[in-house]
């Protein structure tokens, strides 16, 4: 019976390697890609199938060209940086397999393989509910900045009659509490009798 020969540490260390690389490409959260620089797509994760709606087989077979948008004019220049940088990074658009246009935010580097072919390697994100929050935050914020410029508030000394309770204006017109108020401020009135006036015009009814 022929004994088994022992397993070399570099071939251990490399199979130990390809596992973990099976599980970080498996497992990850965001999509990625194995690429060629022509833009053919030679593997993609479970993630990346999540993101786009699409199978393994399908994202393969659609190419750079039918998962990215391929209109966004920031493609074209995000290549030709990873051209001549070896990598690049940005924000995009990518398209699912329904056809709904969405953002992502896209990291990717040029490599050589073992066989020295080139390869590159694409990180997706879909940045859809950031983007979301972001419009939210933004409308959220428009909408406070029309509300403070619309509101209107009194400050500094007015001068006002000790008897009649009239306001004097900038210009020297004098004008009732009531209407200096509405015209100055978002204030509106309500009319009604307080306890002590009721009691002095209507003792009657006290």
């Amino acid at each position: 019976m022929p004994l088994k020969t022992p397993e070399a540490p570099a071939s251990r260390a490399i199979a130990e390697s390809n596992e973990l690389y099976r599980l970080l490409f498996e497992n990850g959260f965001d999509g990625l890609f194995l690429t060629a620089p022509d833009g053919s797509i030679l593997d993609a994760n479970p993630a990346a199938c999540r993101i786009l709606g699409r199978t393994r087989e399908e994202i393969i077979a659609a190419g750079r060209s039918g998962v990215l948008d391929t209109s966004n004019p920031h493609l074209a220049e995000m290549v030709a940086e990873r051209e001549r940088a070896g990598r690049t990074y940005g924000e995009l658009t990518a398209k699912r397999k329904d056809g709904t246009i969405f953002p992502v935010e896209i990291s990717s580097v040029v490599f050589r393989n073992p066989e020295g072919e080139l390869r590159t390697c694409i990180i997706m994100r879909d940045i859809s509910q950031r983007r979301a929050a972001e419009k939210e935050r933004e409308l959220l914020i428009g909408q406070l900045q029309e509300a403070l410029a619309k509101v209107r508030t009194l400050s500094g000394l007015l001068p006002i009659c000790a008897a009649c309770r009239k306001i004097r204006d900038k210009q020297g017109v004098w004008h009732s509490l009531e209407t200096y108020i509405r015209d100055h401020t978002e204030a509106e009135f309500s009319h009604g009798i307080c306890p002590e006036c009721r009691e002095r015009l209507y003792p009657e009814n006290s």
